[in-house]
């Protein structure tokens, strides 16, 4: 944020609220009680964790005085006589007036060529911090972006793999149970296997969390067809809301059953297949014909689920809406799983062959947080 925008051209204080008029003319106001709750000094200094309870604070704190000073900051008094400096560039941050989110705003898209999406070199991407935080800050508006000439020898390509998923974890923690193959020997079990696969899906909405993020790298190319296909969930939930208000509420507010369930395991979870957060904004899609169970409902509820599951299935299928990638061997692409949907054109020839890698979204951010950080250092 530039310094003009967070100098302070107005402050006025109640014993209730703080208003700070900005230079840039925008405003902000701050209740006494959430100021008090948030007293830097009752904060872990390196964590930034609370380090008091509600209940070791005034139930009615009460503001005296707002002060400009020291330079950067405003230091408030309280009746109490305790005081409280607070950064303008953290008050700024806050301001939930301001809706400023702590990861990129999503960009809903339709078709496209891959080439619009962000890429970069594996080297690149590896030695340059600055060349990783642009790429991931696309992947967190876009919700995939791919690399280009990854390792792919024996060995080699694994540990790259591994590699760019340690830098997306947190604590640079691996664990081979996330790692996967998906290769052309017919395995009817998973989506990933067969030709053609289902048009477009969420990877394993039947657990609970659904995987936040997907690396998937080419080893090897099929000699005909198998081209990769991604489509943009946010885009279609928005375009159902849209036009039918009703589907979308059905679809995000009545719970379905997904399974899969071989000798193994037994996975079984329950979700709406559109999910939205509080203020009603699109959080999630999780779509997958193979691994619905038969829907717990009847008659008219029934009926009515099918019509808006039939619009969202539908809309997903319109060739205009997705993005068409023949990935080639070296290729990489990481894509959110609960945003796109993605899937595979049926192959005919040759030994196709991907490496995979599950992410937990929460250490892709906070990757992405810290070299935000440190580029502003």
């Amino acid at each position: 944020m530039k310094e003009p925008d967070i100098a302070v051209a107005v402050l006025k204080c109640t014993p209730s609220e703080l208003e700070i008029t900005w230079q840039n003319s925008s405003y902000s106001v701050y209740s006494s009680v959430w100021l008090r709750d948030n007293d830097p000094v009752n904060r872990d200094p390196v964590t930034g964790q609370r380090l008091v309870s509600l209940l070791d604070l005034p139930r009615a704190p009460q503001l005296q005085i707002a002060e400009p000073q020291p330079a950067g900051h405003i230091t408030l008094s309280w009746d109490d006589g305790k005081t409280s400096v607070f950064p303008l560039t953290w008050l700024r941050a806050f301001d939930r007036g301001l809706r400023i989110s702590p990861r990129p705003t999503r960009m809903p898209w339709i078709g496209q060529p891959a080439q619009a999406f962000a890429w970069c070199d594996y080297t690149e991407w590896i030695a340059n911090p600055a060349s990783r935080e642009d790429w991931l800050y696309y992947v967190g508006r876009d919700g995939l972006a791919f690399l280009r000439d990854v390792p792919i020898e024996e060995g080699a390509g694994k540990a790259a793999l591994l590699r760019i998923a340690a830098s997306l974890s947190v604590g640079g923690e691996t664990n081979d149970s996330r790692l996967f193959d998906i290769s052309s020997v017919p395995e009817t079990g998973n989506n990933g296997y067969i030709s053609p696969s289902p048009k477009v899906y969420t990877d394993q909405p039947y657990r609970d969390p659904v995987p936040g993020f997907q690396l998937l790298h080419c080893l090897s190319a099929a000699g005909q067809g198998g081209e990769s296909v991604f489509v943009d969930g946010m885009g279609v939930a928005e375009r159902l809301r849209a036009h039918d208000p009703d589907a979308f509420t059905t679809l995000s507010q009545i719970p379905i059953l997904y399974r899969f369930e071989d000798a193994a395991v037994e996975l079984v979870t329950e979700r709406t297949m559109l999910e939205i957060d509080t203020q009603g904004q699109f959080r999630a899609i999780c779509y997958d014909d193979r691994s619905i169970a038969p829907i717990p409902l009847k008659g008219p509820h029934l009926k009515k689920y099918y019509a808006a599951y039939r619009q969202l299935a539908e809309l997903l299928g319109e060739a205009a809406r997705s993005v068409g990638c023949r990935l080639q061997p070296g290729d990489l692409v990481l894509f959110n799983n609960t945003r796109i949907l993605h899937g595979h054109a049926a192959f005919s020839a040759g030994a196709r062959h991907f490496q995979g890698y599950r992410l937990d979204a929460d250490g892709l951010f906070s990757e992405l947080a810290l070299l935000s950080r440190q580029e502003r250092n």
